[in-house]
């Protein structure tokens, strides 16, 4: 989980400055300024005054930080929003119209032109239902359970956070998917990402099919599409500095257990922060950004986002399984929240069962399924797998380290609960 969470700052910077920024500066009629960004160049120093944002927000107290996380979130959930409305209150027929007025190619010619290329236009639910918001789930609806210590109020705070959120977010989604296919039209909605991918000369909103793109060429530049662009970027920004605060919180426990080195858990005494590993993360996304840039096809072959995050978790939900039997010093004295029992057996025991099993079912789909999240192949699932083990040999030399140290790592927390 920790190696998909580094990923993060780089890719969602670049979609920034690869993206979003172009596409605003195009609205407003500055197509010369938009071309700077496509200049590796400028996106790595754009790329990097994004990041090193994100990485202060996490390096200053967090009680700072929160505020900016709460205007981020606040623009972002804004801007969820404004875009169904946006789509709501164009219409079918006015979106033919604007492409009619405004592009050299007319409405029924563009997806003639696909069709001309190879290409039949299609529309699945099952597409749309497999895509993104399957992985999003996995990879966001959990993010307060790796600060849950910082919480106020964390039995409220969690559950409006996981359940809430989870389902306002699937609202968002199908309303935001279904109104897009309405206003644009199936036929035209595929043709156009075919002809983005193959031919963007031929798409009216060339290589950039985004949200922001259709409604600012449908819309032109006002206020609204205008702060829906805004919004985006406050949302990837976020996610990013989201993502480095997770990673941190993550190595810190690997660093309290004794795997890797104590100074991973040391915390700055003027900001109360992880500052040395959060510089750690910093030099990481660096790499990554370089990778991004000039190995763009290396990271397609070596990574397959769904597979990675099935595999970081299942083990965790069977260990939820089996923690009343195989750990009952420790469960006896976990909040009593964890010790309730559904018909005489343990709630726990019951979830983490059904969230286990049901993981490798998940699992077997996002192999089936490449909508998921990626085509399966054997290189980029045998780099996962690599990747999942390298996390034993890390274990295991940091025991060893420890045990000529006289350090029993694996005594942790086996008789006194974590807290």
């Amino acid at each position: 989980m920790v190696f998909l969470l580094v990923l993060n700052p780089a890719y969602l910077s670049d979609a920034v400055v690869a993206n979003y920024i172009p596409g605003l500066l195009t609205a407003l009629g500055m197509t010369t300024q938009a071309a700077w960004f496509t200049d590796i160049a400028v996106r790595f120093v754009f790329d990097n005054i994004i990041i090193a944002l994100c990485v202060i927000f996490v390096i200053i107290r967090i009680r700072h930080y929160a505020k900016i996380q709460t205007v981020l979130v606040g623009l972002s959930i804004l801007g969820a929003i404004l875009v169904p409305a946006g789509f709501l209150a164009l219409g079918h027929d006015g979106f033919v119209a604007a492409i009619n007025a405004r592009s050299a190619i007319p409405y029924d010619a563009i997806i003639t032109k696909a069709r001309s290329l190879g290409f039949t236009p299609y529309f699945s639910w099952t597409d749309t239902i497999l895509a993104v918001p399957s992985m999003a789930l996995f990879l966001i609806t959990n993010w307060p359970c790796s600060v849950g210590g910082e919480l106020k109020s964390v039995r409220k705070s969690m559950s409006v956070g996981i359940i809430g959120a989870g389902v306002v977010s699937w609202i968002i989604f199908f309303v935001t998917a279904a109104l897009y296919y309405w206003v644009l039209g199936p036929d035209f909605a595929s043709s156009i990402a075919y002809l983005t991918v193959n031919s963007p000369a031929d798409s009216p909103f060339g290589g950039a099919n985004l949200l922001t793109s259709v409604l600012q060429y449908a819309y032109g530049l006002n206020w609204i599409t205008f702060l829906i662009t805004i919004s985006l970027v406050a949302a990837c920004v976020i996610t990013a500095a989201q993502s480095i605060l997770l990673i941190t919180r993550h190595v810190l426990a690997w660093s309290f257990d004794g795997v890797i080195p104590s100074k991973f858990a040391s915390v700055s005494d003027r900001f109360g922060t992880p500052v040395f590993t959060t510089l750690v993360v910093w030099v990481l996304s660096e790499i990554v950004l370089l990778v991004i840039l000039f190995f763009s096809s290396a990271v397609g072959m070596m990574l397959n986002a769904a597979v990675g995050v099935l595999i970081g978790y299942t083990p965790a939900l069977f260990a939820a399984m089996l923690f009343s039997s195989r750990r009952k010093e420790l469960f006896g004295s976990s909040p009593s929240i964890t010790r309730y029992k559904i018909g005489g057996v343990y709630a726990i025991t019951v979830l983490g069962a059904i969230a286990g099993f049901g993981f490798l079912i998940l699992l077997a789909f996002a192999l089936a399924f490449p909508q998921i999240g990626y085509p399966a192949t054997p290189t980029n699932i045998g780099f996962m797998i690599g990747f999942y083990l390298l996390a034993l040999v890390v274990y295991y030399v940091g025991r060893a380290y420890r045990r000529q140290r006289g350090i029993d790592i694996e005594l942790a927390f086996k008789q006194i609960p974590p807290e």
